[in-house]
């Protein structure tokens, strides 16, 4: 190592030595350090972009950067916050440092100008060298951070030996070589919110003109706005009530579970099934009474299925959710309803009951079950299932299903994943939910939310 790595190597230590004793993830303050330290190293470099504000970032900040698990494997890394936050967000980060960081970050890596958005939270792993290796945008599990990670450092470091814990799957919104990008919209203030819900009251007849302030207090998690919002969906029916669960599912703070599960027991099955996407989305613990107890009492097979996987969402540990997809998947007479039970399964953060129901399913008498297994490895990426999947697809006799198999193959060893981008519509039926109260009435704004939601089935 020549005397200027070495100084580097030492620059780097010193900068992290005063967190070698705190919990936590450990951060290289300067970015310039940090990519100068991993060259000299042979370091993977994780950028964590975040704001302030926001459910899925705040959630980051104050859970899965604090984990002790994700503070060892990262302790293999270099990691940088990424931040225009105007208050410290992260031990041993100063505001100015995250700023520059911030800075420094968006244009040097994500080649992205000071006027335009950073999608935030997410998590950009660099090589060595300053590439690209992967990127996770928005809201991730801590099992998905710890396996990202791991499959970042062993792209550099193939020898590495970790142990995966059993809740660590790959990200659904996980890309190879590039990053996000994409429009923010930032958490409402109390301010804008008082202000929209003053304008929506005073309209009456006329807030159906004014969806924009609408879509707005639908991103707040203040009491008054979730009140706003339960009230008024209460007013509204079937094709003019979905548009709001489907919008709440995408751009609201887990705190509207409860408004959502109100309408499980809608009468029409198209509010029902919205209701349960919406929940499943928000993926939120305390929607899990009402959805179980919806799921006793629901006959329609479509609204069953999209039940269980809001059940796994909102609860992945929760035992009797498992029982129930382990039910499902072995007397449930509807292959649909089993299809959704294998995506169900994926969520579910217990890796030796996930891969032993998934072994079984990948058997289903029915080709749609045994595609959807395949759907199901390619998101986890469950490298262990390659054998498997090769097996399988030799002896598969439908050849739609073959391919699909064949593809998640691929997957698991390291492919892209951009077969399987339209799967869920072309396979279950299940067409992309976009945010927008057009259907409410008038011409109401169109657009994503913050960057809490994260995307995939």
């Amino acid at each position: 190592m020549s005397m200027r790595s070495t100084l580097v190597a030492v620059l780097a230590g010193c900068a992290l030595g005063p967190l070698a004793a705190q919990s936590g993830i450990r951060w290289t303050p300067s970015f310039d350090e940090a990519l100068a330290a991993a060259k000299a190293q042979n370091k993977v470099v994780m950028l964590a972009f975040n704001m302030a504000g926001e459910r899925a970032n705040d959630e980051l900040v104050e859970d899965h950067y604090q984990d002790p698990t994700l503070a060892r494997l990262s302790a293999n890394t270099l990691n940088v916050f990424c931040s225009t936050a105007t208050e410290a967000r992260v031990r041993g980060v100063t505001v100015a440092q995250q700023q520059a960081a911030e800075q420094q970050a968006r244009l040097q890596v994500l080649k992205i100008g000071p006027g335009e958005d950073v999608i935030a939270p997410q998590h950009v792993f660099l090589g060595p060298d300053g590439t690209v290796l992967s990127s996770v945008a928005y809201r991730i599990t801590k099992g998905e951070l710890e396996w990202v990670l791991l499959d970042a450092i062993r792209k550099v470091d193939p020898t590495f030996t970790w142990q995966l814990s059993p809740g660590a799957r790959a990200p659904a919104r996980l890309d190879f070589g590039k990053v996000e990008r994409g429009q923010n919209t930032a958490p409402p203030s109390k301010a804008q919110v008082a202000e929209a819900l003053k304008e929506l009251k005073k309209s009456r007849g006329g807030m159906l003109r004014n969806l924009e302030s609408v879509q707005l207090v639908m991103r707040s998690d203040e009491p008054e706005a979730i009140a706003f919002i339960d009230t008024t969906l209460k007013g509204l029916q079937g094709p003019m009530l979905k548009p709001g669960l489907d919008t709440i599912g995408l751009i609201s703070p887990p705190a509207y579970h409860a408004v959502v599960a109100g309408h499980l027991d809608d009468r029409d099955e198209d509010v029902r099934y919205a209701a349960a996407g919406a929940l499943e989305h928000l993926a939120a613990p305390k929607a899990l009474p009402a959805l179980t107890k919806q799921w006793k009492a629901e006959k329609v097979d479509r609204v069953r299925g999209r039940l269980l996987r809001a059940m796994a969402s909102s609860a992945p540990t929760s035992k009797e959710v498992l029982a129930q997809i382990d039910k499902v998947l072995d007397k449930e007479p509807s292959a649909d309803v089993r299809a959704h039970a294998v995506l169900a399964l994926a969520l579910i953060e217990d890796k030796a009951k996930v891969h032993d129901g998934l072994t079984r399913a990948m058997r289903d008498k029915s080709a749609k079950v045994r595609a959807t297994v395949a759907f199901a490895l390619a998101q986890r990426r469950d490298v262990e299932f390659a054998h498997a999947l090769d097996e399988a697809a030799v002896h598969e006799e439908d050849a739609e299903t073959k391919a699909w198999l064949e593809a998640a193959a691929a997957v698991v060893r390291g492919g892209d994943g951009k077969a399987f981008a339209t799967f869920l519509e072309r396979v279950l039926g299940e067409k992309p939910v976009q945010a927008g109260l057009q259907g409410l009435g008038g011409a109401g704004a169109g657009g994503g939310g913050g960057g809490g939601r994260r995307g995939g089935g």
